[in-house]
């Protein structure tokens, strides 16, 4: 089961990089904390096969943002002869944002437990959706843009951070898959980075779509209880997330895009 939630409260702090001065912000669930993403025995199957089920779980963390200026919105239809897979061009590209996710995974069962963590991006245009499919009656699934797959004794906790060049991967892989790409899986591998992947290279648009948020969960072929804790900070470099009261910019939804959609119809 996939959870969706509005557009969380943003909690400010400064942070000093070099030659500038540079909000960074934590994106929080309503009241505050970490969002808490977890599996038990009442979890539903998100795909079920007679050798085994696949459970997935997944929270969508959303960026707010500012509205965009008339200049700004102004400037998004002059393509002037740029490669680009949308309509139009992106308001916020690349670099205007930097996102980190710090993680603490819990097992809180009694057994050994093997889990994946993954992390799928959105910007303005697309989501990442991958999900699975049964083969020869094993379920097997879609590549996550970051992923890892982490093995944990009876009740054993593991911290981690995705850094901010790994979710910079995964914005430049999500504007990439998008641009017909044959293969999205191989694209979003984690081992193939775009900077010295042929593949990626040969679809690589000329402006890449900054992230709007990151879907974060967990999957594993069990419903043993296990937890994960994410806390997601975003260094805003453009000025472009909300400040105090002020009322977030109502972005168009996202279309859902699958790995799927990038294979060609079967012969």
């Amino acid at each position: 089961m996939r959870t969706r939630q509005s557009i969380p409260l943003i909690v400010a702090t400064i942070a000093l990089t070099t030659g500038c001065l540079s909000e960074q912000r934590f994106i929080a669930p309503e009241g505050g904390g970490p969002w808490v993403i977890s599996i038990d025995e009442t979890t539903p199957p998100f795909l079920e096969s007679e050798d085994g089920n696949l459970y997935m779980v997944e929270q969508r963390v959303e960026f707010a943002f500012r509205e965009p200026t008339a200049e700004e919105s102004a400037e998004l239809g002059n393509l002037a002869g740029m490669q680009v897979p949308w309509g139009s061009l992106p308001w916020l590209r690349r670099g205007d944002l930097e996102v980190q996710v710090d993680w603490t995974l819990s097992n809180l069962s009694e057994s050994t437990v093997q889990t994946e963590v993954i992390v799928n991006g959105f910007n303005e245009f697309h989501e990442y959706n991958p999900g699975a499919q049964i083969i020869d009656d094993e379920v097997v699934a879609d590549f996550s843009q970051w992923e890892r797959s982490i093995r944990l004794g009876p009740g054993e906790r593991r911290s981690g951070t995705i850094r901010e060049e790994e979710l910079d991967e995964v914005a430049v892989d999500l504007s990439i898959v998008v641009n017909g790409v044959p293969n999205a899986n191989q694209i979003v591998y984690f081992e193939n980075q775009s900077f010295n992947d042929r593949r990626s290279q040969m679809f690589m648009p000329d402006v890449i779509a900054a992230l709007h948020g990151v879907r974060v969960g967990l999957r594993t072929d069990s419903a043993e209880p296990v937890a994960l804790e994410v806390t997601v900070r975003v260094r805003d470099e453009r000025g472009v997330l909300v400040q105090g009261e002020d009322i977030p910019w109502t972005a168009p939804a996202p279309a859902l895009f699958a790995p799927a959609d990038a294979m060609p119809p079967a012969p």
